[in-house]
This record gives C-alpha cells, structure tokens and sequence, in this order.
C-alpha cells in the first residue's frame, strides 16, 4: 500500500514495549491517517501497516534505527523520513511486478511495468488501462560480436543503444556478418531486431547466424523470400558469398508485416538446436529443429545482413540496414 502523510498527528504510548512487539496500545489515534505512515518513538523509526481503534502495528527499527524498548507515555510522531519519500515515490509513481501481482487499481496516475506481461498500464483510479506494448530488451553493443565475416565496406556501429549493421548494395548474394565465440555447452539466446528493407529476390536479408570458420559454411535465421514477401526463413550458405538452401525442414511461410522480428536459438548441447520466432517477445512458435551436426559444426554465432536483399527490379539500388535491438544470452 502507498505510504500516507498526515501534518502535526502525535499521540502517546499507553503501555510499556520492549524492543520486540510489533502491536501496541496509544493514547489516541484520531490524528492518525489510514494506511502505511511512518512514526517516530524517542529515536526509533517504525512503519505503521494497521490501525484498529488505539493499537497500531508496527514494522520495528526502520532506515536503521534501532529497535528498543519505550517506557509508558513516550511521544508517538506521525513523521516524513527519507524511506518514506523513496517508498511514496516507488509506489505511487510506478509499480513493478509480475502481471499476476498486479496491486489493485486506486492511485490515478500510477505506472505498472509487468516483469512478464506485454502492456505499459495506468491506474485510471478505478482500473488500469492498458498501453504500450512493451518488449524485455537487453540491449547489445558492436563490441559484443567483434569478428567481422566478409566486411566489404559494411559498418556496425553503436547507435543510441541499438547496433546498426549497414550493408551497402552488391550485386549478388553477399552475407556480411558480425560474430563472436560459438558457446559451449547447453544455451540459449534471444534476438530482437528490425531491417530497413523488405527482401527481393534474395535469401535470408538477415538476422541470427551461425557459422565454422573452417569450412566458411553458414545457417542464417530470420526473414526472406522474393518480390517483397516477407518470410520466415532459415537458410544454409556454403559460404558468404554462395547460397545453398533451405534448412531442412524450415518453414518458407509468409510473415505479418511487423517491423520487430524476435528469434530464440537453443542448443541442448548433445543432440538437437532448436529455433523459434516471436512477433512480441513472449509468444514463441518453433520455425525448425536440427540436429546439432546439421550442415555444419559451428563455433561462431552472430548477426548478418545480405547486401543483396535491397535490390529492386526498377534499377533502384537500396543498402541493406539491421537494427539489433536485442541479445539475451543464457
């Protein structure tokens, strides 16, 4: 509950206490308000969580303060301390939590930020109303991934949080890649991220890769396709600059048109690597499972754009740009 603030309310202490009890009788609490406040007793700071006639209860020895025992008649002060400021401030203004704590609605004005959810709400004063949606973004920087694969005049640059990839235009299949050490072991990584143009007539215009620098063999997750058809896709390179095909068993359906692609890579680490794909960041749909011998062993994995997938049939010539917005590692 939010802490309240009431000016001049003081009492006294109707019984002794030892620095223990957490209830406890005063001589009157009519200037008290309802709800958590905070009072001070000689020099010991306590929270009131309860009211009922004269007993408060009490949370001992707060921002600490010492909990001790107080004699009969000691002055009970209704104050505002630090705790009480940085406490109003938490609750009032915003709340974090998992969707399924969400504190009742009542505070009109107040921001919920689920820990697990999909919306940004307000506490209207009576409901919450929700807005947003909102992403869990960890957000990544060049530096992360800092092997560059078939670079050409490609860039990845830090640009306010998100690393941007820009492939300028070539007039082939042509992946340009940034990665890092393959992990060992059983993991798992999220990805998030936006391209600045549609395919056409190319494979895989970018997203997750996977690669072994010693046969220069590639797999490529993310969006494909021909003529402006967006399409989940994954699809094995023999190299940079040579397609191959589709992975075996991956979809080649069309996707929605949303800008924000989410990928999820795991790799049990004995048998399988399993890949999914999201259009929010909670709701997961496998594209394909492969074994983890398929195509190839892989000891590098990263990020990569196909400088071909902006070509257009018009002559217009338009570089391909990928905004990472993403990288969750576990």
């Amino acid at each position: 509950m939010a802490e309240l603030f009431k000016n001049l309310a003081s009492t006294t202490l109707a019984e002794v206490i030892d620095d223990a009890v957490t209830e406890f009788e005063v001589a009157s609490a009519m200037g008290f308000t309802v709800g958590d406040f905070r009072i001070l007793v000689d020099s010991e700071i306590m929270k009131v969580t309860g009211v009922s006639g004269t007993t408060l209860t009490v949370v001992r020895g707060q921002e600490g303060t010492p909990a001790t025992a107080h004699t009969n008649g000691a002055t009970v002060k209704h104050v505002l301390t630090a705790g009480a400021l940085d406490a109003h401030d938490q609750n009032d203004l915003a709340a974090y939590d998992t969707f399924a704590d969400r504190p009742a609605a009542g505070t009109p004005g107040r921001i919920f930020l689920p820990s697990d959810g999909i919306f940004i709400e307000r506490d209207n004063g009576s409901i919450w109303e929700k807005f947003g949606p909102i992403w869990p973004m960890t957000p990544p920087v060049a530096a992360d991934f800092p092997i560059w694969v078939n670079q050409g005049s490609a860039t990845f640059i830090d640009n306010k949080g998100a690393p941007f990839l820009l492939a300028p235009y070539t007039s082939s299949a042509n992946l340009c890649c940034r990665v890092k050490d393959y992990p060992a072991g059983s993991f798992t990584v999220e990805m998030a991220f936006m391209l600045n143009v549609w395919p056409y007539n190319s494979t895989s215009p970018g997203g997750l890769c996977i690669r072994d620098s010693i046969s220069q063999r590639l797999t490529v997750f993310g969006v494909g396709g021909s003529n402006g058809d967006q399409q989940v896709q994954a699809y094995n390179w023999n190299s940079p600059t040579s397609s191959s095909g589709n992975v075996t068993g991956a979809p080649t359906c069309h996707l929605g048109e949303t800008a924000l692609i989410w990928l999820k890579y795991y790799d049990d680490g004995t048998t399988n690597r399993v890949v999914s794909y999201s259009v929010d960041g909670y709701n997961w749909v496998q594209m394909v499972s492969i074994s983890r011998t398929d195509w190839m062993v892989p000891n590098q994995i990263g990020v990569c754009v196909n400088a071909y997938a902006g070509y257009a049939s018009s002559g217009a010539r338009q570089d391909t740009g990928l905004n990472l917005l993403h990288w969750r590692q576990y």
